[in-house]
């Protein structure tokens, strides 16, 4: 049920320079009017995130989609048709006379501007509320695991003074943040994967995909990223993390190897399988901490950050995880893993 009293408050600081943290279908978004130039620096600033690391706006209406951005290509509107509502963010031209800044840091410019429609009905009431289009990162410090409850905000920003509300709402449903699309060009380019798949982006734009850029180590040398997630360290938990890739016994192995190395005292992270679960059950591992990585994606998508987080508040000092299949939804969760993890993956 929506608190329309509680949406028309956070409307109304918005409107006043405030920082609102909102539930999406994908996860918290931290808002703040992306026309407002010092509470989009406030909101730089809250997060501590890189300057050149650009924004999305979060909209209402595809009228407003329309007002930011130049003439789309024809596929970009078979997307929105496709899509919209929903976890899907695209980067395209901005109207040649609004701010240059807008779409990223006050101090910095742009010429593309990333926009997303949310479903949540939390996020489009005050959407609608709030009348203008929300920049809106994850509602989290930069570089920490994005946050899929209400209360994973209030684990970054409870103490700090630094949003001025927190709108409730059901927990995101997805979990990961949305696919992002370039279309600024003849084809489509996917610059973040999310639950939105490159085969769902081919099949509705009805025309070839571009190449995408998904491969981590080739991120860091970007210069200017078009979207959030590209560039930098990304979703980390506060222990070092590793992705194991083989066989569930080898997996398991491998496991067992490091934990035999493990000085006393410390705690290992291990986000795996039941397989390899009851494989290593035949061993005394008593200080590991086990979460299960499910067989599902879409449940695995859900959980990820969830899971990460709580591996912080249990203080392990290593993590590691099962690698998933680099397919489907399965592109995306890679993708954060990998960033997560700064690119460490052992072939076991």
């Amino acid at each position: 049920m929506i608190d329309t009293k509680r949406i028309q408050k956070a409307a109304r600081i918005l409107h006043d320079g405030g920082l609102i943290a909102f539930p999406t279908e994908t996860v918290y978004g931290l808002g703040a009017d992306a026309f407002n130039a010092q509470a989009v620096e406030r909101l730089y600033a809250a997060k501590g995130r890189p300057g050149d690391n650009p924004l999305i706006l979060h909209i209402a209406t595809v009228e407003q989609f329309t007002e930011l951005t130049e003439e789309l290509p024809h596929y970009a509107m078979s997307l929105i048709d496709a899509y919209w509502p929903g976890p899907l963010t695209l980067i395209a031209k901005k109207k040649y006379h609004l701010p240059s800044w807008v779409g990223g840091h006050p101090l910095n410019s742009t010429n593309t501007i990333g926009v997303r429609m949310p479903s949540h009905p939390v996020a489009k009431a005050f959407l609608d509320a709030a009348g203008c289009p929300v920049a809106a990162p994850s509602a989290n410090k930069s570089g920490r695991p994005s946050p899929t409850t209400s209360q994973h905000v209030k684990d970054d920003f409870g103490t700090t003074g630094e949003i001025d509300m927190i709108l409730d709402g059901a927990g995101a449903d997805i979990g990961i943040e949305s696919t992002v699309v370039d279309v600024t060009g003849a084809q489509p380019v996917i610059l973040r994967p999310g639950i939105i798949t490159e085969r769902m982006i081919r099949v509705a734009a009805k025309v070839a995909l571009a190449n995408t850029l998904t491969n981590t180590n080739d991120a860091k040398n970007i210069t200017a990223p078009r979207s959030p997630g590209m560039k930098y360290r990304h979703y980390a938990p506060k222990a070092p993390m590793v992705i194991l890739k083989g066989q569930s016994y080898d997996v398991a192995m491998y496991i067992l190897n490091e934990y035999n190395k493990t000085p006393q005292g410390e705690q290992i992270g291990l986000l795996i399988t039941d397989l390899t679960k009851q494989i290593l059950a035949n061993h005394q591992l008593s200080n590991t901490k086990i979460r299960t990585l499910s067989q599902d994606h879409i449940t695995v998508a859900q959980n990820l950050f969830a899971q990460l987080r709580e591996f912080d508040t249990l203080g392990v000092t290593k993590i590691y995880t099962e690698a998933v299949a680099d397919d489907g939804i399965g592109v995306a969760i890679m993708d954060r893993m990998l960033k997560a993890a700064e690119g460490n993956v052992v072939n076991v």
